[in-house]
């Protein structure tokens, strides 16, 4: 019995699945049986574990298209966290995902250090167009480097202004426009229950998220401590101290709290993110309309302004299926699919005309045209070390608010820190 001669791999893949096993082998199996086509490898996303339902299907529709399967595997949801799993493996060249959803401190870490792929010649035009110009600088500050992207945007995370409309309207009263009235409405709140505002203000990042927004409405660089960054610092200190409209039970709230603060009637008005529209409609036994509105943020001395910030998706230069991953993030990001995203999840709405488009006057997109309409949005505030940038204006702005430090003294330190880092 003759051998059959043995196929190169050229050979083999160029033919496989026509090529009918013969010979030996075939006295081993049914005469009818083909080689089979070599399995394609699978491609792995990693993005948080909430997003997965509305990653599913638009993810498969690519599969139905290039026979590539792809696994959604459940992404850290912090970027200290994107950080200490990541980074490692990136720094070794190698890589356990192909595209990755980052966010603002770890994209940036990640693409700094040479980790990420370049997309400029990945991502179409027509996709950044979908994008509104006052985007622009975010993009070009915190998804690029050195006049090259690497990360496209997904989420839309603002401060937005919230107020209650139902206590408003049986007041007379409407939403403050400016500083000043937001001082003067708050007050007329302030009895033994209720606070004209909330925040919370505890360690770390949120007494920085707090004071940078107010800092937006002075025309603050927050990390050079600058005179329109002292404005913010002052101002939020007068909330507390001298208008009283803000409770020193801010320093101990985290999120929840502010949240629960706001919910048990304990607020007229706060900032808080996005996510809160849905927090406040699924406490049931106490939404109503008009419990939870969005209001432009009262203006500060350089207009109504409030920072943005999010998530994006990138692919790392060592993804294990480079090119199919590249091909993957332009299919998830596209104008016909970032609706499809979004109708989803509410953590895809972005201000993207597409998804305008598809989703209409609906959930929180009246308030964030309005806000775009507005010119409300300004970049976030940024530093290549951007968690111990905010580390230090947490640590000094903590202080001057609870009187540790004079706002001189502040400034001053916070300056001398900022140097020292670098």
């Amino acid at each position: 019995m003759n051998t059959p001669k043995p196929l190169s791999r050229r050979a083999f893949f160029k033919t496989a699945g026509a090529v009918t096993v013969s010979g030996a082998l075939a006295a081993c199996l049914p005469a009818s049986t083909s080689t089979p086509a070599p399995r394609k490898k699978t491609l792995r996303l990693a993005i948080q574990q909430f997003a997965h339902a509305a990653m599913r299907p638009v993810v498969d529709a690519w599969t139905a298209q290039t026979g590539y399967p792809v696994e959604l595997i459940d992404g850290p949801t912090t970027g200290e966290a994107m950080i200490a799993q990541f980074a490692p493996g990136f720094a070794a060249d190698t890589s356990p995902v192909d595209v990755i959803s980052d966010d603002d401190a770890s994209g940036p870490a990640f693409y700094r250090s040479g980790w990420m792929e370049p997309l400029d010649d990945i991502i179409p035009a027509e996709t950044w167009a979908d994008f509104p110009r006052l985007f622009d600088p975010q993009i070009e500050v915190l998804h690029a480097y050195q006049g090259r992207r690497y990360r496209v945007p997904h989420e839309f995370s603002i401060g937005y202004f919230w107020y209650r409309k139902d206590w408003f309207d049986q007041r007379g009263l409407h939403a403050p426009q400016t500083w000043e009235e937001f001082v003067t409405i708050g007050q007329a709140f302030n009895h033994d229950r209720v606070s004209g505002t909330i925040e919370a203000l505890t360690k770390p990042g949120l007494v920085f998220v707090f004071l940078a927004y107010l800092a937006a409405q002075t025309g603050g660089s927050i990390f050079n401590f600058d005179e329109a960054t002292a404005a913010a610092f002052q101002f939020a200190y007068d909330l507390i101290y001298k208008h009283r409209i803000l409770p020193e039970t801010a320093f101990t709230l985290d999120y929840t709290g502010q949240n629960q603060a706001y919910m048990t009637d304990g607020a007229a008005m706060m900032r808080q993110w996005p996510y809160f529209f849905s927090v406040a409609r699924d406490n049931t036994v106490w939404y109503a309309d008009g419990k939870a509105e969005i209001a432009l943020p009262p203006a500060g001395p350089v207009g109504s302004k409030s920072w943005w910030g999010g998530w994006g998706f990138s692919v790392p230069k060592s993804a294990p299926n480079k090119e199919q991953a590249l091909d993957l993030l332009r299919w998830i990001t596209s104008i016909d699919n970032a609706p499809l995203l979004a109708q989803g999840q509410s953590w895809f709405v972005t201000p993207r005309k597409s998804i305008l488009a598809a989703l209409g006057d609906t959930g929180l997109v009246p308030a964030m045209k309005m806000y775009i309409e507005n010119n409300v949005p300004t970049a976030r505030p940024f530093h290549e070390k951007q968690a111990q940038a905010q580390t230090i204006v947490d640590d000094v702005g903590l202080a001057f608010l609870t009187r540790q430090m004079s706002l001189s003294a502040a400034l001053s330190q916070g300056a001398d820190r900022m140097k020292a880092l670098g």
